[in-house]
């Protein structure tokens, strides 16, 4: 009897299959600065086995991307708790000043330039694809590695909007130019992409340049599946810029490897002073809104809803609620974990109310979301902190309504 027991214990504790994440079982994603900065920014296992025993059952580490031992170690410590590993890295390269990068770094419709490398240019393939192949040559022989957790928010000066639109630097311009055997002046930056539409050519400048991305995206998703099929692609912030929606859609979702979108709009409160059933309702309805594109896209996708402490509004039990209810109208949810203090109390109030979540999650109990509130809402608090501190940071924006 006692090993009956034992049986039916490890059977409910240990890692389900990856097949059944997002389906069977909701995604419970922490990407962990907290911990981790606690740590001093080194991944300990003991900051694994807190996760696990929170309820999340997918660890992302903040830093480390580029420490392929500390990758498997992290991966090794995750297959111990019974949780998986999503490596998380940016989806953009810093470029340098000078002729080092010239005419290679990203330029926006407008013309501003930015000190990143374009989305066309090999430097910045190179490097995307040589970290994610390593990734997937790991995942191959330590499957509790899920995948590569992309950020593709724009961190850079002078930022115009999250990566990647069209670029309109000077190597993207020629290449263009030599595939279409036109010629095409040296013109300042803020004058590219009137000039092509003046020739009637921006159109197919488009169209030609989204065929560079998809190509691009293919090789990597070709050199990944050349060691594990079922590693996974997760983007953020979904449902995604243009770069996202039209190459890697298409090019690194598979019906082996479903693409994880990482929604930020849910974040917090869409207004500070908003109480807290309004702004759940809210924040549902732009999850199932956000969910139409892939959807529309008719790709192989899990969903997931984020949440951010730091955003406006967003306190412990909200965000505990907030979700359990993303992961009802979704494949699951995901947290930017960032705000709290490992050794204060506002860490231990985001645990408890994460817990609570992930618990009411396994048991199928969705609708707590919406039971009345416990934690008295201090707006005059709110007023204080605002005029103290000056506006804090609210997710852009969440798309319109079709």
């Amino acid at each position: 009897m006692n090993a009956l027991a034992a049986l039916l214990s490890l059977l409910l504790t240990a890692a389900p299959p990856a097949e059944q994440l997002g389906r069977q079982v909701k995604l419970k994603i922490l990407v962990d600065k907290v911990l981790q900065q606690h740590g001093k920014w080194v991944t300990e296992e003991w900051m694994v086995k807190e996760s696990a025993a929170a309820g999340f059952n997918v660890y992302s580490p903040r830093r480390g991307f580029d420490d392929l031992a500390a990758v498997k170690q992290v991966t090794a410590w995750c297959a111990a708790a019974d949780i998986y590993h999503l490596v998380w890295m940016r989806g953009t390269l810093d470029a340098p000043a000078g002729a080092e990068s010239a005419g290679r770094r990203l330029v926006w419709a407008s013309g501003v330039e930015q000190a990143l490398w374009s989305p066309n240019s090999d430097e910045f393939w190179d490097w995307t694809t040589r970290y994610i192949v390593e990734y997937a040559k790991i995942s191959a022989t330590m499957p509790a590695l899920l995948g590569v957790f992309l950020d593709y928010e724009n961190y850079a000066s002078n930022k115009v909007n999250n990566c990647y639109d069209l670029s309109y630097d000077q190597q993207t311009l020629q290449r263009f130019a030599t595939a279409q055997k036109v010629a095409i002046p040296e013109l300042p930056t803020t004058e590219r992409k009137a000039w092509l539409e003046g020739k009637g050519l921006h159109e197919a400048f488009a169209t030609w340049q989204v065929s560079q991305w998809r190509e691009r995206c293919r090789k990597l998703r070709q050199a990944v599946d050349a060691h594990n099929p079922a590693f996974r692609f997760c983007i953020y912030p979904a449902p995604g810029t243009p770069f996202m929606v039209e190459a890697t859609y298409p090019e690194w979702s598979t019906a082996a490897a479903p693409l994880i979108l990482g929604d930020p709009w849910t974040y917090g409160r869409s207004s500070r002073f908003q109480p807290q059933d309004v702004a759940l309702e809210a924040n549902r309805q732009i999850m199932l809104r956000g969910q139409a594109i892939p959807k529309e896209k008719g790709i192989p996708y899990l969903y997931t809803g984020g949440i951010d402490p730091v955003v406006a509004g967003a306190d412990p039990e909200f965000s505990g609620k907030n979700a359990l209810m993303l992961a009802e109208v979704s494949d699951g949810y995901w947290i930017f974990y960032e705000g709290p203090t490992y050794t204060k109390d506002d860490h231990k109030e985001y645990w408890k109310w994460f817990t609570w979540a992930n618990k009411a999650m396994d048991e199928g109990r969705f609708a707590a979301w919406r039971t009345p509130r416990e934690t008295p809402e201090d707006w005059s608090l709110a007023v204080f902190d605002q005029m103290k501190d000056g506006p804090r940071l609210v997710a852009p924006p969440p798309p319109a309504a079709a």
